[in-house]
C-alpha cells in the first residue's frame, strides 16, 4: 500500500472552492470590462523569464524576493515578480508592428518569495493596465479615471488614490545636497514610512543627510494640508507635474475627495521616474490596494530606442479581500440558476429534456445526477445557493406541468410545462 501525501499547500498560496471562484471572476470580470471599455486590449507574457530581464529593475528588496532557480538546461530562470518589466521586455521586442501609443491591459498570477500577511501571499493576482510611447500627463489622467472608475464600478464609495512626483522627489533631496547616485536608496528609506515611523526613519537617513536636512525633508513630506497648499509649498522646486495632474483629473471629473497629493509617497520600485500613485481604502486596514507611476527607461533595458510608460497594477486578492469585508460581495451566488430533480428512472428522460430546454434558452441549468429524496436534492440546491429547484416526478409529467420552488421564500408554483421559460425569464427581468 502506497503511503498517504498530506493535502496541503505552501504558505502563501491558495485554493479556491467554487463559491470563491464565482465571487473572484465577478471582480475579475468586471475591472476587466473597465478597462475594455478605454480601449485597452489584453496580452499574455510568459510565467517565467530570464533571471537578467528580472534582476535589477525592482531594487535590492525586490531582488531579494525574486523566486529564482536554474532549469534542467542550465539556465538561471525566474518567476515573474510583476507584469510591468515583461511588458517592457514586449514591447521592446516588437514596438515595430505596435501603434503607438500601445494600450494594454494583462490580468495574471505574479509570485514573490515574501512573508505571507493579512493580505500578502507568495502567488497572487495582479490586474495591470499600461500605456506606453508617450509623455503626455493625458496619460496619467486617463489611468488615474480608470482607477477611478474601477473601484466606483465595484461599489467602493470611500478610497483615496494618493499621487506624488519621482520627480519632485528628486529635487528636493537635490536641493539638500543629495548626489544623484544616493537618491534613490533614500527614496527606498521613505517608502517604508508608514510601517516604521519617522523615529526609525531618521535613523536610516543618517548615513545621507546631517540631523537638520533629515528634519527639514521629513517636515516637508509629510506636512498636513490641502492639495493646493502642499503644491504651493513645493512651487519653488520648479517641478509643476502634480498642479498639472490634478488639473487633467478635474477635466476627466475624478471627484478631488478621492485625490490627495501625499508627498510621502514614494513607491520603491527602481523604475519609477515621474508621477506615481497608490490607492488606500481608510475603512480597511489591508495596505495599498493598487499601485504604479511613471518610467521612461524601462525599455530602455531591452532595446535602444526608450518608450516612456505610465502604468497601475491592482491588487486583485486584496480587492476581494476587502469587497468581502465590506459586504460587497454578499449577493454574488453561484452561476446554476436551476436545478432540475431526478427521482427515478422513468423520469430520467423528461429531466434531461428540460435540462436541455433551459440551457438551449441560456438558461443555467443542471441536473440531480442520482434518483434521490427530495430533501437529498434540495440540501444540494440550498448549499450551491441554486434560486430555483423544478420538480419533475410522475404527476407532473403525466400533467405536462412543472411545479418551481423558490429556495430563498419557499414559496412553490405549478405551471404548465410550455411557460417554464417565460416564467424563470420573468424573474431574470427583474
Amino acid at each position: 500500500m502506497s503511503t498517504l501525501v498530506t493535502p496541503e499547500i505552501l504558505r502563501g498560496t491558495r485554493d479556491f472552492l467554487p463559491e470563491e471562484m464565482v465571487k473572484r471572476n465577478y471582480v475579475m470580470n468586471t475591472i476587466r470590462a473597465v478597462f475594455k471599455s478605454f480601449g485597452y486590449g489584453t496580452i499574455e507574457t510568459p510565467v517565467i523569464e530570464y533571471l537578467s530581464t528580472l534582476l535589477g529593475s525592482y531594487g535590492e528588496e525586490g531582488n531579494k524576493l525574486l523566486y529564482r532557480f536554474e532549469d534542467n538546461g542550465g539556465r538561471q530562470v525566474a518567476l515573474r515578480y510583476d507584469q510591468t518589466v515583461p511588458f517592457a521586455r514586449l514591447v521592446a521586442a516588437n514596438h515595430r508592428e505596435l501603434p503607438m501609443p500601445f494600450k494594454r491591459y494583462e490580468i495574471n498570477r505574479v509570485w514573490r518569495a515574501d512573508r505571507p500577511a493579512k493580505g500578502r501571499y507568495r502567488e497572487f493576482y495582479q490586474c495591470d493596465v499600461d500605456i506606453i510611447g508617450t509623455e503626455s500627463l493625458v496619460a496619467e489622467g486617463e489611468i488615474a479615471k480608470v482607477v477611478y472608475s474601477v473601484f466606483t464600478t465595484l461599489g467602493f464609495s470611500n478610497f483615496l488614490i494618493k499621487i506624488n512626483s519621482r520627480r519632485l522627489i528628486n529635487a528636493i533631496l537635490q536641493s539638500l545636497g543629495v548626489p544623484e547616485g544616493d537618491q534613490i536608496s533614500i527614496i527606498r528609506i521613505l517608502d517604508k514610512i508608514e510601517k516604521i515611523g519617522r523615529s526609525e526613519i531618521q535613523k536610516e537617513l543618517a548615513p545621507f543627510l546631517d540631523a537638520k536636512k533629515s528634519a527639514e525633508l521629513l517636515d516637508l513630506i509629510l506636512m498636513k494640508g490641502s492639495n493646493q497648499e502642499k503644491i504651493q509649498a513645493v512651487a519653488k522646486y520648479g517641478i509643476s507635474e502634480v498642479a498639472e495632474f490634478l488639473d487633467i483629473c478635474a477635466d476627466y471629473e475624478i471627484p478631488e475627495k478621492h485625490l490627495e497629493f501625499d508627498l510621502s509617497l514614494a513607491r520603491g520600485l527602481d523604475y519609477y521616474t515621474g508621477i506615481i500613485c497608490e490607492v488606500i481604502l481608510p475603512d480597511i486596514d489591508i495596505g495599498s490596494v493598487c499601485g504604479g507611476g511613471r518610467y521612461d527607461d524601462l525599455c530602455g533595458r531591452f532595446c535602444k530606442e526608450k518608450f516612456s510608460g505610465m502604468g497601475v497594477a491592482f491588487g486583485f486578492d486584496r480587492m476581494v479581500l476587502a469587497l468581502e469585508e465590506l459586504g460587497l460581495l454578499k449577493d454574488i451566488v453561484t452561476h446554476t440558476e436551476v436545478l432540475v430533480t431526478y427521482f427515478s428512472p422513468e423520469t430520467r428522460q423528461k429531466s434531461i429534456f428540460l435540462v436541455n430546454l433551459l440551457q438551449k434558452e441560456g438558461i443555467a441549468a443542471e441536473i440531480y445526477f442520482e434518483p434521490a429524496k427530495l430533501q437529498k436534492q434540495l440540501k444540494y440546491a440550498d448549499k450551491k445557493k441554486i434560486p430555483f429547484v423544478i420538480f419533475c416526478g410522475p404527476e407532473e409529467i403525466q400533467k405536462h406541468e412543472v411545479k418551481i420552488k423558490m429556495l430563498k421564500t419557499g414559496k412553490e408554483k405549478t405551471i404548465p410545462e410550455h411557460q417554464l421559460i417565460n416564467y424563470l425569464q420573468g424573474f431574470s427581468g427583474e
